[in-house]
């Protein structure tokens, strides 16, 4: 006879209700720890996957540096930010940052370099990288021939940081901005305010001399230009200096008037009319010839002496790796 057929019945049903509280907590246990382990495999929660076996942070830095040199930015930039995720206090952190900055702005990628070297800036402000990240803000402006906004950079730079070399340079750099939209006496007057403590003194005050030259290069008068081909077709472009153009013009417009007379001549009208036309066309263009080629002159003459200001000049802001006092690098002769 089975045991459970000889107790009493309340006895019976109360085991058989602590076994199914036994399967349920089990199954709530078994429930439990599955979701636990779901929930840090979700992407975007704070559980910090395990730092990858056989990559030290040293070794992930000396590679994306590796690939810097080689000129892959854009892999360099994965392994930056792949030491950031993974070494979140590692004291490099402002330098891997700048670096990830400096890797876009070296890929040409420049509104990305500027959104990074912001964030450098507010988020390391006291370090050496955060303080250089201001001056990549107005490098990478530059380049996107934002002149104005890389004025106010270096403009609150210069306020930030006064009589310190990075405040030095960055008026120095401000003076650039205005080289480059063609105010020569700003730009003059902004290269003299450099400190005579700075090391860029020698070079802003030499600077200071020679863009005042701009506004003595050499110009043509598009209006003049435009005036004279209009009398005579090709006067302008070798008003500009520019002889194959000039012969161009003159000959196709000569052909057609002297096909429109002999047309007249002949009274063939409508053939006349056609060529008449046609040399509207060609007399237009060739007055619009003038005056742009006069305007095109204009800007190779500037883009040439800011090239050669450049080449003797133009100074980066540095690129430093790890804490160290801020420097610059230029060259110039005379």
């Amino acid at each position: 006879m089975l045991l459970s057929q000889t107790l009493p019945p309340a006895i019976s049903r109360a085991r058989w209700q602590w076994r199914l509280l036994r399967i349920l907590l089990l199954g709530a246990s078994l429930w439990l720890g599955s979701s636990v382990l779901l929930w840090a495999q979700v992407p975007g929660l704070p559980a910090r996957p395990a730092i990858p076996e056989g990559f030290s942070a040293d070794q992930l830095v000396e590679f994306a540096e590796q690939l810097m040199r080689e000129g892959e930015y854009f892999r360099a930039i994965t392994e930056y930010r792949r030491f950031l995720f993974y070494y979140p206090q590692d004291p490099r952190q402002a330098m891997v940052h700048f670096r990830i900055g400096l890797a876009f702005y070296r890929g040409q990628s420049y509104v990305e370099a500027l959104q990074t070297f912001r964030e450098v800036a507010q988020r390391y402000p006291e370090t050496v990288h955060g303080k250089q990240a201001w001056l990549w803000q107005g490098e990478s402006l530059m380049r996107q021939a934002q002149y104005g906004a890389a004025e106010q950079v270096y403009a609150e730079v210069g306020k930030q940081f006064g009589p310190e070399e990075i405040g030095q340079l960055a008026r120095y750099q401000r003076g650039w901005t205005l080289l480059y939209r063609g105010l020569w006496r700003d730009a003059s007057a902004q290269f003299q305010h450099v400190s005579p403590e700075s090391s860029l003194y020698h070079v802003a005050q030499h600077l200071a001399e020679e863009s005042l030259e701009g506004e003595q290069l050499p110009r043509k008068s598009p209006l003049t230009a435009g005036i004279l081909s209009g009398v005579l077709p090709g006067s302008g472009q070798l008003y500009n200096g520019r002889l194959g153009d000039a012969l161009l013009a003159f000959c196709l417009n000569g052909l057609f008037v002297t096909g429109i007379v002999e047309a007249i001549e002949h009274r063939e009208f409508a053939i006349a009319g056609i060529l008449s036309f046609f040399e509207a066309g060609w007399y237009t263009g060739n007055i619009y010839g003038a005056v742009n080629g006069a305007y095109k002159q204009n800007r190779h003459v500037v883009e040439t002496f800011l090239r050669n200001l450049e080449n003797r000049f133009r100074v980066q802001p540095p690129e430093a790796h790890r804490p160290q006092p801020v420097g610059i690098r230029f060259s110039f002769d005379f």
